[in-house]
């Protein structure tokens, strides 16, 4: 509801921000997510950071593969946070980034739109129920970097006003379907 808020950035103008908030897990595709901002970064040379917020057992694989693909100056592993700094990064971030291999229902992708951040997704499993493809956000299938790098730059491509109709539209989505009346309704419709 209206604890996540986020006034419009114009990514085209400023340094972007990425993020993730996630357990260091193999189900995350983290690694395919840093192949796809290497690809981005080479492609497009735009200015940017990614931050990864969450600790987990894959920490000194994703550590290397962020030397590996030349971008230790440009991601940083925030560990794990509390909401309050987590809400400040969604505040700051312009794009969320949830490339997962295996996923349920995601919280926060919801809390990402919720906060107004443009969200880019995988196909896995349950992220297809937290966004309406080129509505609220953008699917994109998973295992593929380049198709990945492909969308962040055509993204950051969409006309101002349109980025600003996703954001809305997300924002509106989630305060309708997932407020916690709704949930509650749903619960015991399930039950009954």
């Amino acid at each position: 509801n209206n604890l996540f808020k986020k006034s419009n950035i114009n990514i085209k103008k400023h340094k972007i921000h990425f993020l993730t908030v996630a357990r260091l897990n193999w189900k995350k595709g983290l690694e395919s997510t840093l192949e796809a901002l290497a690809i981005f970064k080479e492609k497009c040379s735009a200015n940017f950071t990614y931050s990864i917020i969450g600790d987990g057992i894959e920490k000194e694989r994703l550590s290397y593969a962020v030397k590996n693909l030349g971008l230790d100056k440009i991601v940083q592993f925030k560990g794990q946070l509390g909401i309050e700094k987590v809400k400040d990064y969604y505040k700051k971030s312009d794009i969320y980034l949830q490339y997962s291999v295996q996923e349920g229902f995601c919280n926060s992708v919801l809390e990402a739109q919720a906060m107004g951040l443009l969200v880019i997704a995988s196909n896995a499993e349950g992220l297809e129920e937290n966004i309406i493809d080129g509505r609220t956000g953008w699917i994109v299938e998973k295992y593929n970097p380049s198709l990945l790098a492909e969308k962040i730059e055509n993204i950051i491509n969409i006309k101002n006003n349109k980025l600003d109709l996703v954001r809305k539209n997300a924002i509106e989505r989630v305060n309708k379907k997932f407020n916690l009346d709704n949930q509650i309704k749903l619960f015991k419709n399930f039950y009954d």
